[in-house]
Formats: C-alpha cells, sequence, structure tokens
C-alpha cells in the first residue's frame, strides 16, 4: 500500500499547525509526557507529530486543541 503524498500547499498548513502546537507547548513549559496527558493522547503519538513524521485525526487534533483550552475559532485564528 502507497501513502498518498501530500500536496506542499497542505504540507504548508500541517507544518503551521504542528509548529503551533509545539510552541504552545514549549511555552507553558509542558513535556511532551504531561502534554500527551493532558491531551488523551499518547506520548508516541505527539512525539512523532511534532517531528513531522505522522498525520494525525481530528479527533486527536480536537484533543490537543482541547488540551489549550482553546475554541477552534481560537486554534486556527491567524492561520492561513
Amino acid at each position: 500500500m502507497s501513502k498518498r503524498k501530500i500536496p506542499e500547499y497542505h504540507l504548508k498548513r500541517v507544518q503551521e499547525i504542528t509548529g503551533f502546537i509545539r510552541n504552545y507547548r514549549i511555552n507553558e513549559r509542558l513535556t511532551q509526557a504531561k502534554f500527551s496527558d493532558l491531551s488523551e493522547t499518547h506520548v508516541n503519538t505527539l512525539q512523532r507529530f511534532e517531528a513531522g513524521d505522522k498525520n494525525i485525526t481530528l479527533v486527536t487534533l480536537f484533543n490537543f486543541v482541547d488540551a489549550m483550552d482553546m475554541t477552534l475559532a481560537e486554534f486556527f485564528e491567524g492561520m492561513k
């Protein structure tokens, strides 16, 4: 089974989301393990996501947004 290539314009969006989540976690002084606990997500999922090796499901993204105590509108505000 081959993996579908992510178009460049989507890849930039994924990188922006990944960076936002990583920067939030670091600015809040949360380890990956602590943020994983808060988001009810396995730490390996977060590690692979932050490394750019993992596409996540919408449910996982929602868990990350909830852990940041944001609405979806707040999370996506200013993103292109």
